[in-house]
């Protein structure tokens, strides 16, 4: 038995899912551990609450027995009864590919976003298969959807709210500069774009940027912000911020062609570039 821990918001979900589907299509019997949530939401304010969202994009997870949760079975005998009955625990290395993490036969796996196509060499196809976004129908998305199909569509996100509370670990990475290299280089690259802006403050962010003609993506907020990724993978080409769901919004961009402008790193104070796949374009914060 294998059980990885869930936690975070849909960008981290879906990469703990994709570790976890990497398992199952090596035969292994994979299960979910889903109790951080609603036992260790944050308490201090500075990042947001967050709920399990995978079952909004038609992902159904097989969950662990109760016995073996990590989070409200933490006494000594519960951590007694997952290593006789689970095994060791296994944590990723400063949320970068940890390549021993493909090799667990038996074992807890938890502590990291597990962020890359590294962890999925034989799980990719199974993965997109997976994937199927609810609650597209509405008027607002397929009319966003249908301007983002017939032009040559460019998403831009910026994480912004909580990210600035947080800014020792998220901070000067995505700056003003990045975004201006990253379209700079799209004009330079691709005909008459069209930016879409995609943000937690999609105000804020189109002042940021004074891109003129830029085109604010409004109203996926709350337990509709899963339909900006959606958007996001609908745009022919992405700049994405140092964010899990930025990086799943352009993973699942299908365009062969696609161009997707990326940070150098992901966090502060840790050598983590390995994320981002390798076609991508790393571009400068200066």
């Amino acid at each position: 038995m294998i059980i990885v821990q869930f936690s975070g918001g849909l960008g981290n979900q879906l990469s703990q899912f994709g570790l976890y589907s990497e398992y199952r299509a090596r035969g292994l019997d994979a299960y979910a551990d889903l109790s951080w949530y609603g036992n260790a939401q944050p308490k201090d304010g500075k990042a947001d609450a967050r709920k399990l969202e995978l079952p909004k994009l038609g992902i159904d997870l097989k969950r662990c027995p109760d016995k073996y949760c990590y989070y409200g079975q933490e006494d000594d005998f519960h951590r007694y009864l997952r290593r006789i009955m689970v095994g060791p625990s296994y944590y990723e290395k400063d949320y970068k590919f940890t390549p021993e993490l493909l090799y667990v036969k038996r074992g807890y796996v938890l502590g990291g976003c597990f962020l890359g196509e590294q962890y999925i060499p034989f799980s990719e196809a199974i993965i997109r298969e997976s994937i199927n976004f609810r609650g597209t129908d509405s008027d607002y998305i397929r009319q966003m959807e249908e301007r983002i199909t017939n032009c040559n569509s460019v998403s831009i996100h910026m994480r912004l709210g909580d990210y600035l509370n947080l800014s020792e670990l998220y901070g000067n990475i995505c700056t003003p500069e990045y975004y201006r290299n990253c379209v700079e280089l799209i004009k330079n690259r691709v005909k008459d774009p069209t930016f879409f802006v995609f943000s937690n403050d999609v105000n804020a962010a189109i002042e940021m940027l004074g891109l003129e003609g830029a085109v604010a993506v409004e109203g996926n907020t709350g337990d509709q912000s899963y339909l900006d990724m959606y958007l996001m993978s609908k745009c022919k080409h992405n700049i994405i911020a140092n964010s899990t769901f930025s990086w799943w919004g352009a993973w699942l961009n299908s365009n062969k062609e696609k161009i997707v402008c990326c940070p150098t790193k992901l966090l502060n104070g840790y050598d983590n570039g390995s994320v981002y796949c390798k076609d991508w374009l790393r571009m400068e914060s200066k």
